[in-house]
């Protein structure tokens, strides 16, 4: 079970949602084509990640977008330490990445769901439910797992249609995390994609079929992406292949996830199922 610490301590974090900057992604081109994208001189890709919420978002929507914020933070954070034990030689190469690179790549911007913002970020990050965040209505079609509404009774409902019977996860409590690689293989063909400004390789869900889902959710994600949950870890290794390619430039392969996950209490949540696909 995972614990969320008080919520006191959470006011501040959301206060983080103000501090919304308009960086772009400057990308060198010529004799550096050639090397991984954390090695290329003068490379600012900031913000690594773009998190949108719902225009129509109540306070746990925020907290929650405020949660998978600092989950991000964490995970690019603790890679320098956590990376060597993957990959043993990428030690080398991040001791030669400009310390600017990094600091722009850990950039992690907050805003509302708008056509600009959604394609700033390598990664998008679409927290709270299809009622609520547009993004996530529309990224809910091609999710393994979707949400389905229940019209009679007014209701979503998250439906696994990969098994032979469908699984349902009924109630508000229930939400998911979903990774879908927007790119996924990561290559020379990635770089160029880059290059020409199509920056997005993956986005997170962050969601549920109700407003404790959705908290549930990013209690979640937190707690995997700072290291501290070993059920999750998966999720953790995905994304780690991101940085393992910008670092390397060897070529990486990404798979879809979803993490189904139980809001449990007020501040408590646990993981229920893990699907990759």
């Amino acid at each position: 079970m995972v614990r969320l610490k008080p919520f006191a301590l959470l006011v501040l974090c959301v206060l983080g949602l103000q501090m919304i900057s308009l960086a772009h992604a400057e990308v060198s081109d010529g004799m550096n084509s050639e090397l991984p994208l954390l090695l290329r001189p003068n490379m600012r890709i900031d913000p690594g990640a773009m998190i949108v919420v719902g225009r129509d978002a109540d306070q746990q929507d925020l907290v929650a977008t405020a949660l998978s914020r600092l989950g991000m933070q964490s995970w690019l954070n603790d890679s320098t330490t956590r990376l060597p034990f993957v990959r043993p030689d990428l030690k080398i190469n991040f001791a030669a990445v400009n310390q600017m690179t990094l600091q722009s790549l850990k950039v992690t911007n907050v805003d509302l769901e708008n056509t600009r913002a959604l394609n700033q970020g390598f990664f998008l990050v679409s927290v709270g439910g299809p009622d609520s965040n547009i993004t996530t209505r529309k990224m809910n079609m091609e999710l393994p797992i979707q949400f389905i509404k229940d019209h009679q009774k007014n209701m979503w409902t998250i439906t696994n249609n990969a098994t032979v019977v469908p699984d349902y996860y009924y109630g508000d409590e229930y939400g998911i995390i979903a990774f879908v690689p927007d790119q996924p293989v990561l290559n020379a063909e990635t770089f160029e994609k880059i290059t020409n400004g199509h920056k997005q390789i993956g986005s997170l869900i962050v969601a549920g079929n109700g407003r404790e889902g959705t908290l549930a959710a990013a209690i979640c994600l937190r707690t995997i992406l700072n290291g501290s949950d070993l059920e999750g870890r998966k999720l953790l290794q995905e994304l780690d292949k991101v940085l393992i390619w910008m670092a390397s430039g060897e070529e990486q392969t990404l798979h879809p996830l979803v993490i189904i996950v139980k809001n449990t209490g007020e501040d408590t949540a646990e993981i229920v199922d893990i699907f990759l696909f």
